[in-house]
């Protein structure tokens, strides 16, 4: 597995994004320079999907980008339901002097699982 870090996003030029739907498990990104994925790597008992997309991809088509990520968030205020068990927000934010994409992915799980995102170059 190639793991990568979403900051390297920074300066590339965004060529397409796919999966970027809520209630999906997984966003691939295409730049000038490759091809990334952000995917939970499933283990038994838990579930992290795209909860909320705010923006829209095709202000950032053929634009370089900022790339930003918070792991770890928390609860954002337009989020008002409650959990009994664990659960972890990933907010990731990708813009251009121009508009602005963010992206929150939610880990929900017994505590026991790992809800994280994973960033990998394909």
């Amino acid at each position: 597995m190639n793991y990568a870090n979403f900051f390297e996003l920074k300066g590339q030029i965004i060529e397409e994004i796919t999966g970027l739907t809520e209630g999906n498990d997984e966003v691939v990104i295409t730049t000038n320079i490759g091809k990334y994925r952000l995917y939970h790597l499933q283990d038994c008992c838990e579930e992290v999907l795209i909860n909320k997309v705010i923006g829209n991809v095709s202000d950032l088509v053929g634009e370089v980008i900022f790339a930003e990520e918070d792991a770890g968030a928390n609860d954002p205020e337009w989020f008002n339901e409650k959990f009994y068990d664990s659960h972890t927000w990933t907010k990731y934010v990708l813009k251009n002097v121009n508009a602005s994409l963010e992206f929150w992915f939610l880990g929900t799980s017994n505590g026991y699982y790992g809800e994280d995102v994973i960033f990998v170059k394909i």
